[in-house]
Formats: C-alpha cells, sequence, structure tokens
C-alpha cells in the first residue's frame, strides 16, 4: 500500500481546499463591502453614517463567516475528511474524489445536521479532554516564573488538539459500513484517548511549525500593505491594514490549518487501526466528559442488542461472553444484569 506525506494529500485533494478558499472570500467580501463603505463615509467626515456601516460589516461579516464557513463549509470538511480516510486507508486517491466524499457522507452519516450534532459533540468530548490536561499543567504555575511557560504550552496544546475532532470524525469512515455514525465518533475520540501521546507527541512539533509559518506570513503580508500605508493616510490607512489581516487570516485557515489537519490525520491513522480498545475507558471518558457519555447514549441507543458487539476493534471480543454495557458509567456488566455492578444505575 503506498503512504503518502502531508503535503501529497494536500496537493492530491485540491478541490477541496479551492472550495474552502472561495467560501472565505465570499464571507470576506461580505464583511469588507459595507466596511468600505464605512470607510468612505468616515472619510468625508460623515461619522454616524460611516460608525453604522462598520457596525454593520461587523455583524454581516459574522453571519457570512458563520453561514459560509461554519454551515456550507461542513460539507467540504466532512467531505474533505472522507476522501482523505480513502485515500490514507486504500494507497489510492478515489476518482473523482468530489463526489465519493459527498456519497461517503450521505453513506456513513446521513444528512448534514446529523454531522453538525456528533461533530459538536466530538469537538466539545475533546475539549473537555483537553481541559483535564490544562488543569494537571496548571499546578506548575505554583512554581515562581512558571507562569509564563504554563501559559505558552497551554496555547501550543490548543493548536495541537485543534483537528483532533477531525481525526476522530475519520473513524466513521476508516470502519466497515455497518457500524453506525456514533459508534465510529465514539470510539474515534477514545482511540485518541489512549494514544494521546502519540498523537500529540507529533501535533506539538506541527503547532509550533504552524505558530512560526503563521508570523512569517502575517509579517510579509504586512511589509506589501506597508508600502500602501506609505502612499496612503488616515481612513484608508486602517481600512489596508483590516484588509490585509483579513487575507492573512485566510491564507492561514485555507492553507496551513488545512495542512496541520491531514498531519494530525496520517498520525492518528497510523495507530487506529491497531489500538485494542480497553473497555473500562468508555466508563472514564463518561466521568471526564459529559460530552462523551451523550455520544456514549447515543451509541447505544441505536445499536440493538449488545451495543459494542460491532466494533471495529472489538473490545468485548476478549471476554468471549455476551455483556452489557452501563450507559451511565460504560461498565461492562453479565449479560441479564439489571442494575449496574459499579455506579448502581439500571441497564
Amino acid at each position: 500500500m503506498k503512504k503518502f506525506t502531508a503535503k501529497q494529500l494536500l496537493s492530491m485533494t485540491m478541490p477541496f481546499v479551492w472550495a474552502k478558499l472561495v467560501l472565505r472570500l465570499i464571507a470576506a467580501v461580505v464583511f469588507l463591502v459595507p466596511f468600505a463603505l464605512g470607510i468612505v463615509m468616515l472619510a468625508r467626515g460623515n461619522g454616524g453614517v460611516g460608525f453604522v456601516l462598520v457596525i454593520v460589516s461587523l455583524i454581516a461579516g459574522a453571519w457570512g463567516t458563520f453561514f459560509l464557513v461554519r454551515v456550507m463549509g461542513y460539507a467540504v470538511r466532512v467531505g474533505h475528511v472522507a476522501v482523505l480516510t480513502e485515500t490514507i486507508k486504500t494507497g489510492q486517491l478515489p476518482d473523482n474524489q468530489v463526489v465519493h466524499g459527498k456519497n461517503k457522507v450521505v453513506e456513513r452519516i446521513g444528512t448534514a445536521a446529523t454531522f453538525f450534532v456528533i461533530n459538536k459533540l466530538v469537538d466539545r468530548a475533546v475539549l473537555q479532554l483537553q481541559r483535564t490536561l490544562a488543569s494537571a499543567a496548571s499546578i506548575l504555575g505554583a512554581v515562581p516564573g512558571m507562569n509564563s511557560l504554563v501559559t505558552f504550552a497551554n496555547s501550543i496544546l490548543k493548536i495541537a488538539l485543534k483537528y483532533v475532532d477531525e481525526c476522530c470524525i475519520a473513524w466513521v469512515f476508516y470502519g466497515p459500513p455497518e457500524q453506525s455514525a456514533w459508534k465510529g465518533a465514539l470510539d474515534g475520540v477514545t482511540i485518541y484517548a489512549q494514544n494521546w501521546k502519540k498523537v500529540l507527541g507529533n501535533a506539538v512539533k506541527t503547532a509550533l511549525l504552524v505558530m512560526l509559518l503563521t508570523f512569517v506570513i502575517g509579517t510579509a503580508i504586512a511589509l506589501v500593505f506597508g508600502f500602501l500605508l506609505g502612499s496612503i493616510s488616515g481612513w484608508w490607512s486602517f481600512f489596508a491594514f483590516v484588509t490585509g489581516f483579513v487575507f492573512a487570516f485566510i491564507i492561514k485557515q485555507v492553507f496551513i490549518d488545512t495542512w496541520v489537519m491531514i498531519t494530525m490525520l496520517l498520525t492518528f491513522l497510523k495507530v487506529a487501526p491497531t489500538t485494542e480498545l480497553k473497555v473500562d475507558m468508555y466508563g472514564k471518558l463518561s466521568n471526564l466528559s459529559p460530552a462523551f457519555k451523550k455520544l456514549l447514549g447515543n451509541a447505544q441507543s441505536e445499536i440493538s442488542g449488545d451495543p459494542f458487539a460491532a466494533s471495529t476493534v472489538a473490545p468485548a471480543a476478549a471476554s468471549g461472553s455476551s455483556v452489557i454495557f452501563c450507559g451511565e458509567c460504560g461498565t461492562k456488566n453479565p449479560a441479564g444484569t439489571r442494575f449496574c455492578g459499579e455506579c448502581g444505575k439500571q441497564v
């Protein structure tokens, strides 16, 4: 099976990258047009109308970004993850990757609304686990001179964990067709939790590189707009600065962030297929994360019989007998049990 680098996968799946770019450029126009009109009014001394237009541009930009990037962009984002996962798994880029991505999303997840809910729960679960790590690291803050180091470490951790949710969603597409989307997402988070050192070890190095690249790109764009700032003044200088910031942010989101996501996906899918899920992880993660507990409940309600019998990594296979998992804490109980032996809740 052919193995690809992040750079190769980025180049191979450019249709999704261009789609992300188009959506963000449209969102930028939605913001910049009323903003430019506001600057015109301010430059002409009509401060009241200009101020209102600037406020309108901020509101329009926020809503435009949410709808185009967060709502419509979800389809592009998950389709891209589906194609990347298939390519990494099989060693071959699917024919007509856009259609393939769309078909995979419909086949494995169903509606966009379902993916939205699953993605939000996965995102929240990862964030809650991140807070657990951060709270453990904050203990170092009591040591004199360590506050700055802890703050820097947390910022690196935040960047490193930004695309873990895509890795977890990728497991939905990696598993067999009979695996439900809820179960795939649930196992994805669990696999990440069991392999967080390996996943984050590579992610932290990538995050440091991202910070460097973002600084270099931001500085380069600032220098370009510096020439504009030398020939214009007043409100138009402010407009040039804001426009430069917007385009620097777009470049980061579309190209750098996508490359980071692919890098993390490669790391995750390298360890995920060989990971044997530990049964007690469901209970442990449920206690740490209410969002994970919700994923567990939805996965159980969607699968009849033994809710974990169809797991792609078969955590219950080692038991050799029929078992029931508690929806409250995830503890494995013998078949026929009415109440969980760990937490006492009815199963």
